[in-house]
């Protein structure tokens, strides 16, 4: 059998570079980067708000049910997200602590659901009771020094954008 011709996918290409491109400046202007993700964010639930306000009127028009917490949630979600784009470092120190906290949750999660790994053998659910005790370890670091948090998000965001770039690159041969 013969393998299909393959071309060169300039489109993969380009989007690589220009990932490539993005994971640089991430890590070259840390600060901007997190004005921007919370930019980001704040525009989203603006427009979660709307959105939210939108599927209200329409349980009223079609149901004929009035949801005043859907309304509320939406008038909140409105403030809060002109709060992210009019206070930037104010979004910005809540998506620090917003990971933090995600990450002490998952902490707790894993520790909370280890003994159910107990079933597998006791190594592994010492292996698991360590590592989560370690992400709970490193997770209450995070919360209380979000400079290293702030750090830790925007190592992340790089990493995301430079593996996607390689990846990008290498489909596109």
């Amino acid at each position: 059998m013969s393998e299909p011709k393959r071309h060169f996918d300039w489109f993969g290409f380009i989007i690589g570079l220009i990932s490539l491109y993005a994971g640089y400046l991430v890590l070259w202007y840390p600060l901007k980067s997190l004005s921007t993700i919370a930019g980001i964010f704040g525009f989203f639930v603006i427009l979660r708000g709307v959105y939210q306000l939108w599927f209200g009127s329409q349980m009223t028009r079609f149901l004929g049910v009035r949801s005043g917490w859907t309304i509320f949630s939406a008038i909140v979600n409105i403030i809060i997200g002109i709060i992210f784009i009019a206070h930037i470092n104010v979004g910005v120190i809540a998506i620090i602590y917003m990971f933090s906290i995600w990450f002490l949750l998952d902490a707790a999660f894993q520790i909370f659901t280890a003994r159910f790994y107990h079933f597998f053998g006791k190594k592994y659910y010492w292996l698991i009771v360590i590592l989560a005790g370690l992400n709970l370890l490193f997770a209450i670091i995070l919360l209380f020094n979000p400079v290293l948090a702030g750090g830790f998000i925007v190592f992340l965001l790089a990493f995301f954008f430079f593996t996607t770039g390689v990846a990008e690159i290498i489909e596109a041969f």
